[in-house]
């Protein structure tokens, strides 16, 4: 009799453990927008010290980072900034990283109608399935869906660039 339960907990715990990681899958899907996500990596971008974000970047059942894949980065905010200090942040980025192109004013336009305040414990999502779309989430509320050539690794280089402004971060974040 003994041995009955002893199988039958052991049943019990490996279908609570199978229903957990189902959750946990579920969870991330919902997240990201993306069916199969894998995590390549996980940072905490600072200020002086001051932590201002974790970043987390997923790839569509791939393990290694690679433009044409389908990815999605998340951004969870431990401060507040407006929506403002988002945009002016996010231009001095484009700017810095490739230059004023032809399309700079309408990408940017495009971007202006994607963001929002952000408070701690936000969280924005970009989701890519194609080079040409980002779709834009926060707090897993779509804000937009911006459709723009190279927008995918016009927009996600301010994080995942080898220039970016913290390469050791994007490196990690690609899961190097």
């Amino acid at each position: 009799m003994p041995e009955i339960r002893q199988n039958r907990l052991r049943s019990a715990i490996a279908a609570f453990a199978v229903s957990l990681g189902v959750g946990l899958a579920s969870a991330a899907t919902a997240n990201t927008g993306l069916s199969s996500p894998t995590k390549l990596g996980e940072v905490t971008f600072r200020w002086f010290g001051l932590p201002l974000y974790d970043a987390s970047l997923y790839t569509e059942g791939q393990t290694r980072f690679d433009w044409q894949n389908p990815m999605a980065l998340k951004l969870s905010y431990r401060r507040g900034f407006s929506r403002s200090q988002l945009m002016r942040a996010t231009v001095a980025e484009l700017l810095r990283l490739e230059g004023r192109r032809a399309d700079h004013d309408q990408l940017v336009g495009k971007l202006d109608r994607c963001f929002r305040d952000v408070r701690p414990g936000d969280s924005f999502v970009a989701t890519t399935r194609a080079p040409d779309r980002v779709e834009l989430y926060l707090n897993g509320k779509q804000t937009c869906d911006l459709r723009h050539a190279d927008a995918r690794k016009r927009f996600l280089n301010i994080w995942l660039s080898p220039n970016s402004r913290a390469a050791r971060l994007s490196s990690e974040l690609r899961g190097n």
